[in-house]
Formats: C-alpha cells, sequence, structure tokens
C-alpha cells in the first residue's frame, strides 16, 4: 500500500517524482545487484564446501533455465530504454507492451528464477533454499520502491495498469495475447507527449534490451563453469 492511502494523508512526492517507501526497500533497491553476486557467492561457497554436484543432465537442464530466463530478461529490457539497471528508478511512460503485459516485473522474475536455477547447480537443497529467503527480501522490498515510484509517477494510469496485470505471477488468457488498454489522461486529442509514450509503450528495441543486459551475457559462461568445476 502507498503512503498516505490507509490514512487519506498526500503521499510524499521528491523533485524526481519519487514516493516515499520503507528505507529497507529503498536499500533493497539499490543494491539488488550485489545481491545477486552475493547469493551466487553463498550458493558456490555451500558447494564447495559439501563437495556437492549434480549430474549432468540436471546441470544441463539447469543452465537452459538460466538461459531462457535471460532472454526473457533481454525482452523484457528492450521495452524500457537504457536505464533499466540505474540507481534509481525512472522512466519516460508507463511501459505496459511485451512482457509488461502479462506481468508488471518480468525483469525481477527472470533474475530470481535464474539465481534460483544457478543454486540448483549446487545439488544442496538448503542452498536454495537459502537463495530463495534471501531473494524474497531483496526483491521484495524491490518491487515496493518501484510501485512507490510508479504510483508517483504516473498516478492514475498506473492504479487501471495495476489493476490489469498481476505483479508476480503472469496471467495467459485462454486466446490471444494479453493487452492492456490505457485511455488518455484526458479528454480530447491526446498531444505529441501523450503519442510519444503511446510509441514508447508497444516498441522494442534490441539495442536497448543488449545494452541493459550485455554485461549479464558475458558473466553467464564464467559462472556456468564455476558451478560446473567447483565441487
Amino acid at each position: 500500500m502507498a503512503a498516505g492511502e490507509k490514512t487519506g494523508e498526500a503521499p510524499a512526492v521528491t523533485a524526481e517524482g519519487d514516493l516515499s517507501a520503507p528505507a529497507l526497500a529503498r536499500f533493497f533497491y539499490l543494491t539488488r545487484g550485489l545481491w545477486n553476486l552475493a547469493l551466487l557467492g553463498l550458493a558456490l561457497a555451500l558447494k564447495a564446501l559439501a563437495g556437492s554436484s549434480v549430474p549432468p543432465w540436471a546441470y544441463g537442464l539447469l543452465g537452459a533455465v538460466v538461459l531462457a530466463t535471460q532472454a526473457w530478461r533481454i525482452w523484457a529490457a528492450g521495452f524500457v530504454g537504457r536505464p533499466a539497471r540505474g540507481g534509481r528508478p525512472a522512466g519516460e511512460a508507463l511501459v505496459t507492451a511485451g512482457p509488461y503485459a502479462y506481468v508488471r516485473n518480468p525483469m525481477y522474475i527472470g533474475t530470481v528464477i535464474g539465481l534460483l536455477a544457478f543454486a540448483g547447480m549446487s545439488g544442496l537443497w538448503y542452498a536454495v533454499l537459502a537463495v530463495a529467503v534471501m531473494l524474497a527480501l531483496v526483491y521484495g522490498g524491490a518491487v515496493l520502491q518501484e510501485e512507490a515510484f510508479l504510483s508517483a509517477r504516473f498516478g492514475e494510469e498506473y492504479a487501471r495498469y495495476r489493476e490489469a496485470v498481476p505483479r508476480l505471477l503472469p496471467a495467459f488468457p485462454p486466446h490471444g495475447k494479453r493487452r492492456v488498454h490505457l485511455p488518455p489522461p484526458e479528454a480530447g486529442p491526446p498531444s505529441e507527449e501523450h503519442r510519444q509514450a503511446d510509441a514508447r509503450r508497444g516498441r522494442f528495441r534490441l539495442a536497448d534490451g543488449l545494452a541493459n543486459e550485455g554485461g549479464a551475457v558475458l558473466f553467464l559462461p564464467f559462472f556456468f563453469a564455476l558451478f560446473w568445476f567447483v565441487g
């Protein structure tokens, strides 16, 4: 629930349009990339201590999951522009196309599933459990921070989107593709700014997706090798 919603008080908004969020949520948002590396290190350390491994078929299956989630993240990142990995939430328009028509946080979901797949390569159930608990804390906080920003930045437009699209579990309709239709915020012909925003909602740019995810793609072979040889 956004700040001020329960009491009826006006939410606090900064000059950048950022709604106040719990300090811990902001901390997890700012440090989420470091937590990803720390959790991979934790799974590797537990694997090395236990001397555990998984069969080649399981390693291959989990590796395929990692690659699939990375492709999913590139697809999602291609809709949001270059600031996807910025230190603060940012957005010129509310993105509702591509994976964002199915779920509100596709990039976070891809990250969580990919990290859990890597943890599974340790062959240790408690490594997977530890990583899952920490991911719930980190990305639960990150989601709260982003939702606070989007509520302040886009107001009623984001409220309609939030009602139409689930937060974490993708909604797959039985027929056709899910589309979110957001009417203009005001009656009358849309402004040039609104037309540009509409175009941004539905435009995928592979260059943006690769720019946002290029570092992660480069590091994947390194972590694949570590989880194969360590232990």
